[in-house]
């Protein structure tokens, strides 16, 4: 006869105790209220951190696509009809503008510095395009003033300040190059600072996003376990049977997890017992075969014998880790009928019982079976 075991999955303080040992119970009837204080309360707190959460994520993902608005998951809208968060929200959008206002101030700021840069470029250019044309003209004045001076029209002092013009010319203009140089790697560092600074912001709001929709993941299934508590708050009988083994007693007091707080002996289970027949009997065995059964725990001049049949037997033989003896496995299960005439008594899983099994020729006492020691009794008995 299997029971049903009451247990919790966590510690939990006992609000009301309804039940007590050895009370019959209907399906579904209330054993016992737990208490929810401490729970609602943890309940507030993962459901306040899953609208935080929610929110974030809705201001990251605005971040990530460069929108200006919150981006409401199919979840936050969920929860926006349940719930007021339209301060988290008002909050988490102002964020959202200052965040945008301070990349786009930063990116200004980088652009303002390009622009200045390229005025400072195109001003050096046309000097360049200015210095090279004058160096052109001094070139073809060097040409004919040389031919003169050889022919002794002109002062070689002419010649000579000429030259000199040109050699000045001439390093200007390599100055100016060398700045336009300059000035082109000065707007490549700034534009690749620009990209830069927005690839690490990016960066940073997805790593941000990937850490909230974790966070998310993880208080929804704490709130949906908390909510669970809440909504399992009374603890029902599974099956209509009767009440045995209570360990608790005290209201207030509290159940730790796993803690077997009762069982409930169904009404409308059959009685089962089992019991081990010896290898070299098992061939007086056979299905169906009727059995008495003396349950031994019980004062034996009141308590009658009730019949049974085998309707079990196992497939091959067994050992006893304790005794190293083979043996056969039976089941024998009690009618209705026999079993009102223990109505009476309060029959308990794993009490003693003595199997007499009829062969028509000997009457064989299988064993006392016992299955929280492991360990029946033999004997036999003529007709």
């Amino acid at each position: 006869m299997e029971s049903s075991f009451i247990s919790l999955l966590s510690n939990r303080l006992i609000e009301q105790l309804s039940v007590n040992n050895g009370e019959k119970v209907r399906a579904g009837q209330i054993l016992l209220t737990l208490n929810t204080v401490e729970v609602h309360a943890e309940y507030n707190i993962k459901l306040k951190q899953y609208h935080e959460l929610l929110v974030r994520e809705a201001r990251l993902l605005a971040e990530q696509l460069g929108k200006k608005r919150l981006i409401f998951s199919p979840a936050l809208q969920g929860e926006m009809k349940k719930h007021d968060i339209s301060e988290l929200i008002q909050l988490n959008q102002q964020l959202l503008e200052n965040q945008y206002q301070v990349l786009q101030l930063e990116l200004a700021s980088i652009k303002e510095k390009i622009t200045g840069l390229n005025a400072t470029l195109y001003a050096q250019q046309q000097k360049a395009k200015s210095q090279k044309t004058q160096l052109t003209m001094l070139l073809q004045q060097l040409e004919g003033l040389r031919e003169l001076e050889k022919n002794g029209y002109i002062a070689r002092n002419t010649l000579l300040e000429t030259e000199n013009k040109y050699t000045e010319v001439d390093g200007n203009l390599a100055q100016t190059l060398g700045d336009i140089s300059r000035i082109q790697h000065q707007i490549l560092e700034q534009k690749l600072l620009s990209e830069k600074l927005q690839q690490e912001y990016q960066k940073d709001v997805h790593a941000q996003l990937a850490d909230t929709q974790t966070k998310i993941n993880h208080t929804n299934s704490q709130l949906v376990k908390a909510k669970f508590m809440l909504n399992n708050s009374q603890i029902r009988a599974p099956v209509a049977g009767t009440i045995i083994g209570m360990s608790i007693f005290t209201e207030g007091g509290v159940i730790a997890a796993g803690q077997k707080m009762m069982e409930i002996v169904p009404d409308d289970q059959p009685l089962l017992v089992d019991a081990r027949v010896p290898v070299h009997l098992i061939d007086q065995v056979k299905l169906g075969l009727p059995v008495e059964l003396q349950f031994t725990a019980f004062n034996q001049s009141t308590t009658p014998k009730v019949e049974g049949n085998v309707t079990m037997i196992s497939a091959d033989r067994l050992l006893n880790e304790q005794t190293g003896e083979p043996y056969y496995l039976l089941q024998v299960q009690v009618n209705d009928e026999n079993r009102q005439r223990l109505n009476q008594l309060t029959i308990k899983p794993g009490m003693p019982v003595e199997v007499f099994i009829r062969t028509g020729e000997r009457s064989l006492l299988n064993y006392l079976f016992k299955p929280l020691i492991d360990r029946l009794h033999m004997s036999l008995n003529e007709d």
